[in-house]
C-alpha cells in the first residue's frame, strides 16, 4: 500500500528549486516512486524532481527512472518548440500593446534555471489593439484559431499549429476569464503595463493564476515562492500593492503566499504578507487552501477535497467590487 502521507512529502521535498532545506525521507518503493514521478508531472515539478529523488540504482527502480527521463525529453522539445514562436511573435510584433505572461516569462526572469520551469503553451497578455497584428502573425507561423475552444465573454483566444496541435498559444484580453468573477478581480494589460518585466508584476500574475486555479499544482505555488523571493524592496512592496487592489487578487496573495511558506519555509513569503496587510477572509481561504490540497490535486484523493476549492472560488467572487 502505498501512503499517500509519504507521496506529499516527496512532492514538496523535490519542488523548492533552491533545493530541499530538510533531510529527505524515507524513498518509496518502486510502484510509489512510479505514481511520485506521475504526479510530480501533472504537478509541473518534475525536472526538479528529477535533480532532487535519490532514484535507487535497484532494477526495479530503472521503470520509474526512464519513465522520468522520457517525460522530460518529451516536455523539453515542447519548450523549445514554444520558446522559438515565442521568441518570434515578440520580435514580429515589436513595438505593439502587449506582454508574454508566465510560462518562460517566468522561466527566465524568477527561476535560478529555467529547466525547472516547463511550461505547455505561450500565454500573451495584450490591449484590445494589439489583438489584429497578433493574429495576423499567428498566421504567419502557422497556427489555427480554435474556434471549438472559443467561448465569448471569456476574453481568451486558443491558438493551434497546423503541423502540431500540441504547441498552442493563447492571446488573453483579461487574465480572469470567468465573466462571474469579474467584479472582483480583473487584470488587463493595462492594469500591468508598467509592471509586466517586474518583481510585483511576476507575484501579481502568479497570484492571480493561482488562486483562479485554487492553486491545484504545486507550480502555482512555487511560482509564487520565487516571486515572492525576487521581490527583494519596500518600492516592490509598494508597487505589488498598488496591483493587487487594482486587480482584486489581494486574496490570492496573501493565501498563496502562506501557503508557500507553509509548504517550504520561505521567510520572505511571511513578510510580504504582513507588508500587505490584514483582508477579509484570509483566514478563511487560509484553512481551506492548505498542504493537504495542494499536494493531492493530481492523486485520486483530490476528489476530497473539492468542496474547499470550491470555497475559497465562493470567497474570492465576494471580494470587494471593483471600481
Amino acid at each position: 500500500m502505498i501512503r499517500r502521507h509519504s507521496i506529499a512529502r516527496w512532492l514538496v521535498h523535490c519542488a523548492d528549486p533552491l533545493g530541499p532545506k530538510d533531510p529527505p525521507p524515507p524513498v518509496l518503493s518502486p510502484s510509489g516512486t512510479s505514481q511520485l514521478v506521475a504526479e510530480a508531472y501533472d504537478h509541473g515539478i518534475l525536472p526538479s524532481l528529477l535533480r532532487h529523488y535519490p532514484f535507487p540504482g535497484a532494477e526495479d527502480y530503472a521503470a520509474a527512472k526512464a519513465e522520468a527521463a522520457s517525460r522530460r525529453a518529451v516536455a523539453s522539445t515542447f519548450v523549445m518548440m514554444l520558446r522559438h514562436f515565442g521568441d518570434r511573435i515578440r520580435e514580429a510584433c515589436d513595438g505593439q500593446p502587449f506582454t508574454v505572461v508566465k510560462g518562460w516569462t517566468f522561466a527566465s526572469a524568477i527561476y535560478p534555471d529555467p529547466a525547472l520551469r516547463p511550461f505547455t503553451d505561450v500565454d500573451i497578455l495584450a490591449a484590445p489593439e494589439a489583438h489584429a497584428r497578433i493574429n495576423q502573425v499567428l498566421e504567419e507561423l502557422g497556427f489555427k484559431f480554435a474556434d471549438f475552444a472559443y467561448v465569448p465573454g471569456r476574453e481568451e483566444a486558443k491558438w493551434v499549429h497546423n503541423e502540431n496541435d500540441a504547441l498552442i498559444v493563447e492571446v488573453h484580453g483579461n487574465m480572469v476569464h470567468a465573466p462571474s468573477l469579474r467584479k472582483t478581480m480583473s487584470l488587463t494589460y493595462e492594469d500591468l503595463r508598467e509592471d509586466a518585466e517586474s518583481p510585483a508584476g511576476f507575484l501579481c500574475v502568479a497570484a492571480l493564476h493561482g488562486g483562479l486555479h485554487h492553486f491545484e499544482r504545486l507550480r502555482h505555488v512555487v511560482d509564487i515562492l520565487q516571486a515572492a523571493r525576487a521581490l527583494t524592496s519596500a518600492g516592490d512592496e509598494r508597487r505589488l500593492g498598488v496591483l493587487l487592489e487594482k486587480s482584486g487578487a489581494r486574496l490570492s496573495a496573501i493565501t498563496g503566499l502562506r501557503l508557500a511558506h507553509r509548504l517550504f519555509g520561505e521567510p520572505r513569503c511571511l513578510e510580504i504578507v504582513r507588508a500587505l496587510g490584514p483582508e477579509r477572509h484570509a483566514h478563511l481561504a487560509g484553512w481551506l487552501i492548505g498542504p493537504s490540497l495542494a499536494t493531492s490535486t493530481m492523486s485520486g484523493n483530490r476528489y476530497i477535497h473539492s468542496w474547499r476549492r470550491q470555497g475559497f472560488r465562493e470567497l474570492l467572487k465576494r471580494g470587494r467590487p471593483r471600481a
